[in-house]
């Protein structure tokens, strides 16, 4: 994707192209877990050590991981808790409710950027502000929602907000992203199956459906989605990648509504607009201002 002169390059297609594909490609993640029928931290283990195997070859011969691996290893740990807690949510929440609420993390990127001196601009902050009042209502609008599925969506949200803000470090030591990503899905998978075996999940056995929609998993929302997001971790502010992916609730629940048959209520359209609004508002500055390269 980081290619030589003269090859395709992700550097050459507009930002804002780059992270509506990544959001488009994740928003599909909480539907395939759902028709999975897999354990959480079982789906997250194999999303995460397919997209591993997947994305191995893109690795070049002699890449220097150098002290990016050591972040790279830490935003991988929080990515097999965020993938773990939040695919579990979706047995006790709806996929409006805890999409919404795990798709908070971009107020906990920000905030853990914070020490390292990248503050979002008052657009940023603004529209962030704007989502997450539109996240509040859409959620809020499904009373079906257990608390048990509330609150691994939010510890879904805090490992998640660790996650980008890491993967904004390591991306500003200059690693390149196919190194990176190959660290962190497979500490991510380590730590998902850790998960499995604690809380005695089963890790085989599926039927060839779930293996289907686990190959499907790994293959749009992580090898495409979440890999172009790192990617874009090199271009913009973590709080502005971490913010672009709270439209990611008004595309799952468009998708539950098509494949699972989730129909909110009318007024929850009203709150997609709304999250809409705040996600221009997060990246309007980086549509306005040159592109950052480290």
């Amino acid at each position: 994707m980081e290619g030589r002169q003269g090859s395709f390059s992700l550097d050459n297609v507009s930002l804002p192209i780059v992270l509506a594909v990544a959001v488009s490609a994740v928003s599909s993640a909480s539907i395939l877990a759902v028709l999975s029928g897999v354990p959480g931290p079982t789906a997250s283990f194999w999303r995460m050590l397919i997209s591993t195997l997947i994305l191995l070859p893109t690795v070049r011969g002699g890449s220097r991981l150098g002290s990016g691996f050591y972040y790279a290893v830490g935003a991988g740990i929080a990515l097999g808790v965020h993938m773990s807690s939040w695919f579990q949510s979706l047995f006790y929440a709806s996929v409006a409710a805890s999409t919404t609420i795990v798709c908070t993390h971009a107020v906990f990127a920000a905030l853990f950027m914070l020490p390292q001196g990248e503050r979002p601009g008052i657009s940023g902050v603004s529209g962030i502000a704007v989502s997450l009042i539109g996240v509040y209502l859409l959620s809020g609008g499904d009373p079906s929602t257990q608390p048990l599925g509330a609150i691994l969506a939010l510890i879904g949200a805090i490992s998640g907000g660790v996650y980008f803000a890491l993967g904004r470090m390591v991306r500003k030591t200059g690693m390149n992203v196919a190194s990176y990503v190959v660290v962190a899905y497979f500490t991510a998978s380590l730590v998902s199956l850790s998960f499995s075996l604690l809380l005695r999940f089963p890790v085989l056995g599926f039927s060839l459906e779930s293996w289907f929609y686990i190959l499907l998993l790994a293959l749009i929302p992580n090898s495409v989605g979440h890999t172009l997001l790192n990617y874009s971790l090199r271009r913009a502010k973590a709080s502005t990648v971490a913010g672009s992916v709270l439209g990611e609730p008004v595309g799952a629940t468009i998708l539950a509504i098509l494949f699972l048959g989730q129909y909110p209520p009318l007024r929850v359209y009203l709150y997609m607009a709304i999250v809409l609004v705040g996600l221009w508002l997060t990246i309007r500055d980086e549509l306005r201002y040159p592109e950052e390269t480290v």
